[in-house]
């Protein structure tokens, strides 16, 4: 490397140090402006020195127990789509006919097979 291309890399550097330093101060300045301003401002004060009502709920089991399940549902569930959700009640509805079918049946057989081994009519 050449001493001319050597001050030159030198030259960008003390650029990039000067722009970083000129950010750096802006961004200093925008810091004390912000503390100037929430100064001027009296703080707004709790009356209450404990947590929040939210926060105490939470914090026992049942509350904590409420909060978890409504998460849950809310982000961790996948709903199904009314397609979906109307095929699985035709399912249940079909499912649900048939057992009571074939238990009707078998309720059926098993009394007229009693009424046999008692020897009534």
């Amino acid at each position: 490397m050449s001493r001319s291309q050597a001050s030159e890399v030198k030259s960008q550097e003390n650029v990039q140090t000067t722009e970083k330093a000129v950010k750096a101060s802006t961004r200093e300045e925008r810091r004390e402006s912000a503390t100037m301003k929430s100064t001027n401002k009296p703080a707004a004060r709790r009356t209450s020195k404990g947590p929040s009502s939210m926060a105490r709920l939470r914090n026992n089991k049942a509350g904590r127990f409420v909060y978890d399940a409504y998460y849950e549902l809310r982000h961790k569930v996948t709903w199904p789509t009314f397609e979906e959700a109307r095929n699985m009640t035709i399912m249940v509805v079909i499912i649900s006919a048939v057992l009571g079918a074939l238990l009707s049946l078998v309720d059926f057989g098993l009394y007229h097979l009693f009424i046999l081994v008692i020897g009534g009519k």
